[in-house]
Parts: structure tokens; sequence; C-alpha cells
């Protein structure tokens, strides 16, 4: 019996084992290999083509192996999943068609072969099966939706903001408020795919063609196949042919202002498979939470000191002088925040980067009504006045980016950025601005 096998591990599952399987027909059916397949885990499914004819999974005659697969299947505890439709159609037309692979429940008509494709579904039945959908924000109702200001969220926050709870209870406030409007403005839609792009012949043509496969699975003779297979070959020439021809098209009237080029160049680079990384121990990490902890682990040991610090004693006099300073009453010196100062930010952001875990993007920030944008300047006047960094704005998303040219399963090979809060970034540069007139006021760095 010649197999081929991979362990998956899933969150959320135990590691399932998967085997492809071909026993060729002059070749025995042994117990002691299917005992070491089943010996690979707790969760094993075997597929393939085992040469085992039996009545049972809908071959017309029974053979050895068939008749001795039926019997293992009480004595080694595991159970038979046969496709509804044959699986083997030969090119002799007086041989009968039969049914010659295992676990799985759908056969799939392709001609190239006299074995027909199957497929192994896990997961929800065919009426629970999850169709791929994408979301459509209405930017026009998004904008209307910010402009009331009396909801139960903004309601609960308080007119003046004077601590630092109240400041993170009036940011948790006017997030899950954003938050709420966008659930309010999406609509979820089928995710478009490519068919719907082509013209009326070669929608037509593929509808002559799953005709004519019904027909051949229905009844193979060889009229029936030679006509399936023909309006296979002319359906693939045909897409290729307008496929190249919007290509050229799109080529020709693109430029790298063009709102597509970006799109255009990104799907012009190889699809790239995430590898499991190689935890410390040679092991491997494929879960998310162990690739995280592994990325995690990475960047401590690239930001910490190989060896401990020599000057002891004057760490902990910088220490002891930084503890003083900040025991001590802020001085309120920094100019506050204007309303107009934070509408030219909100201005020039830009729309087209990442929102932070507080899924806030930088286009719904854009469509803050005035009263939002009064209460996000209260807030940050609030934050200066008490020297004050809402820890909700410091939580980042971070993402690993490979370095190329480095080995894709080690941690050290990705580079870390961070996603913040859009409304953070506000926060900063505000902050920067009044630092920096700060010190060059005081003269403590170089205006250049």
């Amino acid at each position: 019996m010649e197999a081929t096998g991979c362990r998956l591990a899933m969150t959320g599952h135990s590691t399932l084992v998967i085997v492809s399987v071909y026993l060729p027909s002059p070749k025995r059916l042994l117990r002691r290999d299917l005992r070491a397949l089943f010996a690979l885990g707790d969760a094993v499914i075997l597929f393939g083509d085992f040469n085992c004819k039996n009545i049972r999974w809908g071959y017309p005659s029974n053979n050895y192996n068939g008749i001795k697969l039926d019997e293992l299947e009480d004595r080694l505890d595991f159970g038979m999943i046969a496709p509804s439709t044959s699986t083997c159609f030969p090119h002799v037309f007086t041989h009968r068609p039969s049914t010659l692979n295992f676990n799985s429940i759908e056969t799939i008509h392709g001609l190239t072969s006299d074995h027909r494709p199957v497929i192994l579904k896990m997961g929800p039945p065919d009426g629970g099966r999850p169709i791929p959908i994408r979301k459509i924000t209405n930017w026009k109702r998004v904008s209307t939706a910010l402009e009331k200001i009396y909801t139960p969220n903004l309601n609960s926050i308080p007119n003046d903001i004077a601590s630092t709870d109240e400041i993170d209870f009036a940011i948790g406030a006017l997030t899950n408020h954003v938050r709420t409007v966008f659930e309010e403005s999406e609509r979820e839609v089928p995710a478009s795919s490519d068919r719907r792009k082509f013209p009326p012949d070669i929608l037509e043509l593929i509808r002559a063609k799953h005709a004519a496969l019904r027909r051949a699975s229905a009844y193979p003779t060889p009229e029936y196949r030679s006509r399936a297979r023909a309006l296979q070959r002319e359906v693939k020439a045909r897409v290729r042919e307008f496929r190249n021809e919007s290509w050229s098209d799109l080529m020709e009237e693109i430029k790298p202002s063009h709102k597509a080029f970006w799109a255009v160049t990104k799907r012009s680079k190889p699809r790239i498979y995430p590898i499991p990384h190689s935890k410390p121990d040679n092991s491997v990490a494929i879960d998310d939470a162990e690739v995280a902890e592994c990325l995690a682990d990475s960047i401590e040991t690239q930001c910490s000191h190989a060896s401990p610090p020599h000057d002891n004693v004057h760490i902990s006099r910088i220490e002891e002088e930084v503890l003083q300073k900040t025991s001590l009453e802020p001085k309120n010196d920094l100019a506050p925040v204007s309303l107009s100062e934070v509408q030219t930010l909100v201005k020039s952001l830009n729309t087209r980067k990442a929102p932070g875990l507080d899924d806030i993007s930088n286009k719904a920030i854009k469509c803050f009504s005035i009263p939002l944008l009064s209460l996000l300047v209260a807030i940050f006047n609030a934050c200066i006045k008490k020297c004050y960094f809402p820890p909700a704005w410091k939580e980042a998303e971070a993402i690993g980016i490979h370095k190329p040219g480095k080995p894709r399963d080690l941690p050290a090979s990705y580079r870390p950025i961070s996603l913040l809060s859009g409304l953070g970034k506000l926060f900063e540069k505000i902050l920067k601005t009044r630092l920096s007139d700060h010190l060059l006021g005081k003269g403590l760095i170089i205006d250049e």
C-alpha cells in the first residue's frame, strides 16, 4: 500500500491526520497496513483509491480486498463514506462504472481521466456552509448618523472631563458609539466572482459545458464525452483570450496615479503561504497563539541587553530623578487644543492607513461631526492637563513583515510593525507640536 500523509494542527480542534492511499489492484489489503495508518493519531482520515470492490459502496460485484475491508471496519473500529455517484468511468464502453474512492460525498465531473476526482468536505453540511461575503459601508449613512449626539453612549460622558478615569471612560464611550454606527451602516453581500465579469458569449459557453458534463456523466458514451471535452477546451481558450485582452487594455491606460495601480502591482507578486515558525526547542509552532508567542519572544530577545548594564549606580540615580520629577504637580504650561487645529489635522489624514485595535479608520474620523470633534478636543485637553496618555491608545496590533531573503520559518526573519489607534495618532501629533515648541523655546533642541 502506498500512502502519503500530513498532520494538521488547528486552533480549537484536536490534531487531524489526513492520508492519501493507493492500493494497486494485484496487491492484497493487509490488516497491519491499516493499523499502522490509524495509529498515526486520534483522528485519522484515509482517502484515495483502495481498489476494494464491494456492493456496499456502489460496485456491481465484490472482490477479495472489498470483502476484507468490509470485515475490518468493525474489527478496527473505523467508518467508511462513499459518494452517491460513480467515480470511475472506464474508457472501454463495455466496462461498467464503479466507485473506487472513499471518504467523500461529492464527485467532480472532470473528463481528463477515466477516474473522477472527489472532494472530502469537513464542517457544516451543504445547508450550513458559509457563503463567501464582503461588507459594504454606506458612508453617507455613517456621516448622517455621526451627526447625532444624543445617544446612550455619548450621553454617559460627563460634561467636565477632569480625572484620568473619566478620560478613559470618554474614550471608551466614543469608540463604542462609532462602532455602533458602523455596524448599523454596513451590509453583507456575496463576494463577487470573476464569472460575473465575463461577457455573454463566455457565460453561454460555460452553461453549455455544464450541460454537456451532466449529460456525459449520466450517459458516458464516447460521443457525449468527446463533446464535453471539446467544450471544456473551448471555454478554457475563450476565458484565457478574454483575460489577456482585459489585461492589455488595462496596461495601456494605467498610470502610477491610477486607482488600480497598486492593486495590480500586488497581484503581480507571487502568492506567499504562511510557513510555521520554529520554536527554540526546534519544534514547530502552528497555532496562532504559538506563532504569536514565538514572534513576541523573538522581539523581546532582540530588544534586550545581551549583558547586564555596567554602571548600576548611574542607572539608579537616573531612575530616582525621573521618579522625583513625575511626583511633582504637573505644570499646565502647554497651549490648549483648539477645534480648528483638530479639523486641520483630520483633513490631512490618509484614508488608506489601516486602523488599530479600535477599528476606527481614518476615513471614519473624517466623517466626525463638529460635536464629536469638540468632544475629541475636550479629551485631548484633559489628557494634556493631567499629563496623561490613555492606555487604550498605547495598545497596538503587531504584524510581522517578512524580511526579503530571510528564512520564513524563523521568527527573527520578520520585522514587526504596530497598527495604532487613529485617534491616538491625532493626539500624538498634537503633543509633538507642543513639545517641540516648548523645547525650542527653552533652547534645548536646535531648530533645523
